[in-house]
Parts: structure tokens; C-alpha cells; sequence
């Protein structure tokens, strides 16, 4: 047994932090007067190498801390008790005990679920951050164990997973990933229909905080959200049988300071293994972003305290957050967080900045719901939408920045928007009532896989129509990890519980699929290369600099005329390239047609000022497309459902004069 030595220490570092060769240990506990610390020499050690009683001597307010003198702790687990109770540290930054993904940990087993004494062992050498501009960003959402559960690297379903992709990603171009929650959870929880709401199981620290306290959590002192809670004893069994997993991860608490152990290939240095990802991925120029679920109950001051450690320990970029259960202006005004990029769904801008004030660079983002359902709902056809579709694709707002997406981990994958009329949960068990039922999608006539040739181009231009709209979209666009290629979930909208080939990426591409991954890898390079498509000034629709052209304006059918009629389903928008200014350089003019008819519409081109013409950019459909360049007052017919774009350039009168009237 090792020879303890320990003093009063540390009160204002809450949890396990290296000083020289000491160890200090702090935690937060209200209404006791004793704080047991048990250490254990190894992980699967049932009695602890020494216990320490912390008394009055080692408490300052309701703050235990004793620091442990020159001894290294690396390796040992700890707990701590009070008044009869084991809790795990809230602060712990690497659990023990649950390493294995989707297991049911027995009543005997989950003693063994403690923290490691983690202490700072990774050396981040001239790790630095991409910096890129929150309107320069393309977003990939991903699950980290879903993105590389089925395919091919070494190091399946795992941080280090995430890295062997980095290839795939770096060719793709997206600049910025973001994780679907991976702080560590308990993700088994009782499907037994008599135990009614299913009830996660959850560390001691929190259990109790409803019961025991009195108002909302919330408002509540750190050291009153704090323990007590039941035994392991007293913990509810899950049967095997019975279990079921939350695939996704948002749950009603979390060890919001530890990695999910179950992620990594090496469990027991998830935490190095993570940097190690982040690292990988600053080096490829992608910045890491990370989705944090802040349940109802959650301290204010710890929550504040975990983003501080996400981005000064493990180097997070940024973090999408549900702000209904904490203060949007507490996170948004905190100096220690001013370079993170910060992701709500709404945002109380009035509270965080002065009303005349604008940002020299944009820190906020809203998570644009809307975007995601009125865009479903143009692109399908629906009546009503046209005036909707020209603000989301133009919206672009001076304080904050939208963050568009089409489809998302709650609702159809790209390829499920265009094969499925209506929901198929049946493989969730609860009789297909879970799952929204406005979907918004459209099974271009035949529900599921098809393999009739017009069906399934017909299929593939929606998702090319989508991916377009939403890259050449202001904001920030956001693609669901394999949406790319068409990864399928056969038609279900709720794969919370499907920890398998539903909710995993399958990397299996077809045809199709590979023609829909060059198409978006195209237009991902086209919006890089453009800073029209992403202007970090909110647009005016006014020729404010007197070029001859608004920064942006909107059109139809006939030129400079929107049409906001009820059955219009046509829009045409043109962004002026004098307008994005990006290293003091203007960019090329482009002109967006989007034809949602079922049949072939004749768009007349608005005219470009001075020397300029159009020239044809893409198309969704797979028509050819032959024509030098547009005279004025030239029209394109573009197919039904379908979009085209034009690119401005100098003129060559010799191939203008070619032809007034194209065909696309």
C-alpha cells in the first residue's frame, strides 16, 4: 500500500487537477459535514487502497478539497461518499466501468463505475485552430461510433475511426464537423413496457436532484445540485432482455467533463484518443464542433465551467447547444468562450449585444429549423412556398448566422426524403407511433426502393436539387453524414435505438450514389470557391455601391418581377459578385433558377451591366448543355424540377452573338 501524504487543498479547481507533483481533489457536496474520498490502485479493485476523510479542516463553503503529495495517481480510480452514499465526481474527466458499447452493467458490476485519476498527458505539440470564419464553414454532422460502424478502417466505430475517414473527408471539402453528444452517458436504459417511461440510469451525483430539492434545478447553488441519490444497491435493474439503447445520445444527464469511454478504441485513454482526433483534424484544416444536450436539472456554473474545459483542454472550435435550459447571454458574453463558435436555436441577441453594436466576426448561429421544412416543402411542390424559398436562400442576418440544413438525425436521411411518403419505425418497437409524421417528403411515386429507370432519376434529381439549394444557400450549410451518397435508414425517422445498419453510415454506393457524391463534391468546391454564396454582410437588396446591380434581387419567370402568386413554384435570384467582398476582392456575378413545375419553364435572364454576360455553371438535371453565352433579354428553359445556375463573365461578342435563346 502506498504511503499517503495529503494536505488541505485546492477549493477553487473543482475536480481532479495536477499541481507539481501533488494531486488535488475537490467536489462540490452540500448538507454534510464529511466527504469520504476512496481511491482504488485499479480499475477493477472492489476495496480502495486508502480512504481519506475530508472534515471541516478540508471545506471551504460546501467545496471538500485535499491535495495528495508527491505521488503519481495515474491510473487509479476514485468515488467519493457521503453520508453512506458513493457518488462519482461531477467534474470526472474520464469514467471507468462502461467500456463497452450497449452492455447492461449489473448491479455488481456498477460498483466498478468510477472515475480515472486522468491527469494532463497529451502533448498537443503546435496544434493550432483552422480560424475559419463562421460564414465560410461547411458543416458535417456526424455520430461517432455511426460514422465508421460499417465500413472499412481499422478501427471501427471510434475516435481513431473518425480519423482513418480523414481522407474521404478532406476530398468531400467539408471544413467542420460536428459531433452528436460524446460526453459519456449511460445509453442502456429498461424498454419494458410496465416500467412506463423509460428511465435512464445515471450517476449518483444527480439522482435525487428532483426528489430532494425544491424549485428549478437551475436556479439552484452548485453545491445544492449535488448528491446524495440512491446506492448501487438501490439502482434499478435492467434486464438484458429488456434493454434497449439510445443510439443518439440525448439523455437526461451526462458526465459533461469525460469523453464516452465506449468510443474509443482503447476505452481506457479515451480521452487521449480524442485530442488525438481533434488534433488530426486542426491538421486537415477541420474544425471540431461538438452538439451538448444540457438537460433540464443542469447547474448553471458547472455547465459554464464544461464548455470553458471542452475548449481549453481538448481544443473544441465551437458547440451547438439547446438553450432552453440555461441563459443564452451567460454563454454568449462569457470572455472565456469569445472564439468559440456558438450554435442555438435562438438567440436573445437584444441581451448580448448593444443595439447599434456589430461584430467584426460572427460568434452566433441559430440552428435554422425553418430552413429545414419550408425548403422540404418548395422542393416538393407545395403551394405557398415561393416566398419563403427566396428568403431562406438569401437571409443572411448581421449579428448571428443561420445554420440551414435539409435533413438532420431527427426525421429521413436525403435518400429517405425522396423514397418514402410516410414514416417506417416498425423496427423501434413502439408500434410506429414514435417519429414525427410531417415529413415533407415525397416518394416520387413508388414507395421505397425502385428500380424503374425514370423513378430513380427522377429520385436522384430531388437530392441533387437539394444538396444545390442548400450549398448555394447564405448561412452555413449543414450536411447528415452520408446524406452525400445516399445512405438510406429504409424509410425510418426516429433511428434513436437503432445501434446497427439502420443508424450507421453504409458506405455501399451504388450508381446513383456515386454520380449524387461527385454532384455534391462539385458544388461543396463551387461555394469555396465563390464568396457570393457565403457574404459576411447581411444583404440589402439595394445597389448601394453603385455598380448597377443590387447585392441581391429577386426574380421569376420574368425578370426583376417575383412572383409571390399561391401556385408559383418557380424563383429566381441573382447575387451580384461586387457585393462579396472577401480579401478586398469582388467575386463573379450568379444567377440562380429553380423550376419545382413538373414541366420545362422559360426563365427570362435578367441583364448584366457593362461587359458581362452569362455563362451556363450547372444543372441539376442531366440534359447537355450547349451555348457559349446569353444575349440580353435571353431566356433558359429549364427542366421540371430541376435548378441551373449562371456564372457571369466578360463578354465575347463573337460567341454572344451565337444564339439569343437557350436550351438547358
Amino acid at each position: 500500500m502506498a504511503d499517503f501524504k495529503y494536505m488541505p487543498g485546492d477549493y477553487m479547481k473543482l475536480g481532479v487537477t495536477k499541481q507539481g507533483k501533488n494531486t488535488n481533489f475537490a467536489v462540490a457536496v452540500g448538507d454534510t459535514d464529511i466527504v469520504l474520498l476512496k481511491l482504488f490502485k485499479n480499475a477493477t479493485d472492489a476495496v480502495p487502497e486508502t480512504v481519506i476523510t475530508m472534515d471541516s479542516t478540508y471545506r471551504t463553503g460546501n467545496i471538500f478539497a485535499v491535495c495528495i503529495r508527491d505521488l503519481k495517481l495515474e491510473g487509479y480510480t476514485y468515488l467519493y461518499e457521503a453520508k453512506g452514499v458513493s457518488f462519482i465526481d461531477p467534474y470526472a474527466k474520464l469514467i471507468c466501468g462502461r467500456e463497452v458499447y450497449g452492455k447492461v452493467v449489473s448491479r455488481k458490476a456498477q460498483k466498478l463505475v468510477r472515475a480515472y485519476v486522468c491527469e494532463n498527458r497529451f502533448d498537443w505539440k503546435n496544434d493550432k485552430a483552422p480560424g475559419i470564419d463562421f460564414s465560410d464553414l461547411i458543416i458535417y454532422k456526424l455520430h461517432v461510433r455511426g460514422f465508421t460502424k460499417n465500413t472499412g478502417v481499422a478501427h471501427k466505430g471510434s475516435y481513431r475511426g473518425v480519423t482513418e475517414k480523414l481522407p474521404y473527408l478532406k476530398e468531400l471539402g467539408i471544413n467542420a464537423v460536428l459531433l452528436m453528444p460524446i460526453m459519456e452517458y449511460n445509453e442502456v436504459y429498461s424498454a419494458e413496457p410496465e416500467v412506463g417511461v423509460p428511465e435512464f440510469v445515471s450517476s449518483r451525483f444527480f439522482r435525487g436532484n428532483e426528489e430532494k430539492t425544491e424549485g428549478p434545478a437551475e436556479n439552484l447553488p452548485p453545491d445544492q445540485i449535488n448528491p446524495m441519490g440512491a446506492s448501487a444497491e438501490e439502482l434499478p435493474f435492467i434486464n438484458e432482455k429488456s434493454a434497449k439503447v439510445n443510439y443518439w445520445g440525448y439523455t437526461s444527464f451526462y458526465h459533461f467533463f469525460a469523453p464516452k469511454a465506449s468510443y474509443a478504441s482503447n476505452p481506457a485513454k479515451a480521452d487521449y484518443e480524442f485530442k488525438q482526433m481533434v488534433c488530426k483534424l486542426h491538421e486537415a484544416g477541420i474544425e471540431v464542433l461538438m452538439e451538448v444536450s444540457i438537460p433540464k436539472a443542469t447547474n448553471r456554473s458547472m455547465m459554464l465551467d464544461a464548455l470553458r474545459f471542452w475548449v481549453r483542454e481538448y481544443h473544441i472550435d465551437g458547440f451547438r447547444l439547446n438553450l432552453d435550459n440555461i441563459d443564452d447571454s451567460l454563454i454568449a458574453c462569457d470572455p472565456y468562450l469569445s472564439g468559440a463558435k456558438l450554435i442555438g436555436n435562438k438567440w436573445n441577441i437584444d441581451n448580448i449585444y448593444p443595439r447599434q453594436y456589430s461584430p467584426d466576426s460572427k460568434k452566433l448561429g441559430i440552428y435554422n429549423d425553418a430552413y429545414s421544412v419550408e425548403m422540404r416543402k418548395f422542393l416538393k411542390s407545395d403551394e405557398g412556398m415561393s416566398a419563403q424559398a427566396l428568403y431562406h436562400v438569401s437571409a443572411n442576418s448581421g449579428k448571428s448566422i443561420n445554420i440551414n440544413y435539409i435533413t438532420d438525425h431527427n426525421g429521413f436521411t436525403l435518400a429517405d426524403l425522396y423514397m418514402y411518403d410516410v414514416k417506417h419505425n416498425e423496427e423501434n418497437g413502439e408500434h410506429g407511433r414514435d417519429g414525427t409524421d410531417q415529413n415533407h417528403g415525397w416518394n416520387c411515386g413508388v414507395e421505397g426502393p425502385d428500380k424503374h429507370k425514370k423513378i430513380r432519376e427522377l429520385r436522384l434529381r430531388m437530392r441533387k436539387n437539394a444538396m444545390a439549394i442548400l450549398l448555394l444557400s447564405q448561412g452555413v450549410p449543414l450536411i447528415f453524414a452520408g446524406d452525400e451518397f445516399g445512405n438510406s435508414q429504409n424509410g425510418n425517422n426516429n433511428a434513436y435505438c437503432q445501434d446497427n445498419e439502420v443508424g450507421w453510415v453504409n458506405w455501399k454506393k451504388n450508381k446513383d450514389d456515386a454520380e449524387l457524391l461527385e454532384f455534391v463534391k462539385k458544388m461543396i468546391r463551387l461555394r469555396k470557391e465563390h464568396p457570393v454564396f457565403h457574404n459576411r454582410q447581411e444583404l440589402k437588396k439595394l445597389d448601394y455601391l453603385g455598380v448597377g446591380l443590387p447585392d441581391v434581387s429577386y426574380h421569376s419567370l420574368q425578370a426583376w418581377y417575383p412572383d409571390n402568386n399561391f401556385y408559383n413554384r418557380c424563383i429566381g435570384i441573382l447575387l451580384a459578385g461586387d457585393y462579396a467582398l472577401c480579401d478586398r476582392k469582388t467575386d463573379e456575378s450568379f444567377y440562380l433558377a429553380v423550376n419545382m413545375y413538373w414541366d420545362e419553364k422559360s426563365f427570362e435572364v435578367p441583364h448584366l451591366p457593362g461587359n458581362r454576360e452569362w455563362c451556363f455553371e450547372m444543372s441539376t438535371d442531366k440534359r447537355e448543355h450547349d451555348f457559349a453565352g446569353l444575349l440580353e433579354n435571353a431566356t433558359i428553359s429549364v427542366p421540371g424540377r430541376s435548378i441551373t445556375v449562371l456564372k457571369s463573365r466578360i463578354a465575347e461578342t463573337s460567341q454572344s452573338a451565337k444564339k439569343g435563346r437557350v436550351r438547358t
